[in-house]
């Protein structure tokens, strides 16, 4: 019972990941198609700067599962979020001060990958 609750928690982390990269692709393709291929590099670039956080976030809060390990679950948690909200900060500061790529394509990969991050688990907890 208690492994199938931490790998239930690790299927629905990777399914939100892989959701956020297939809208991020989707964005991108429509972009390049409909203005200049160039612009598809920020959009990528701000799409990452969220995903690649939440899956880390993942990796470290479901490591732990069940009652007895509960100040564990709580602790990964807490780390977790701590280290993809830094590592968010940290890589969209970077792309804003190392590129020269456009703000608005940048910054929209980046709401459509954590609007996917919301949507995710609400489509994917539905059809279990």
């Amino acid at each position: 019972m208690v492994q199938s609750l931490g790998r239930v928690g690790r299927q629905l982390a990777f399914k939100t990941v892989l959701y956020q990269l297939v809208v991020v692709a989707l964005l991108t393709i429509m972009v390049a198609l409909s203005t200049q291929w160039n612009n598809a590099w920020p959009v990528i670039a701000g799409g990452l700067a969220a995903i690649i956080p939440n899956a880390l976030f993942g990796l470290i809060a479901f490591m732990h599962a069940g009652a007895r390990a509960n100040q564990k679950v709580v602790k990964s948690f807490f780390v977790g979020e701590g280290v993809k909200l830094m590592l968010t900060a940290v890589l969209i500061s970077l792309l804003f001060l190392l590129t020269d790529f456009n703000p608005l394509w940048l910054m929209s990969g980046f709401v459509f990958a954590v609007i996917s991050q919301w949507v995710a688990p609400i489509l994917f907890l539905k059809s279990t």
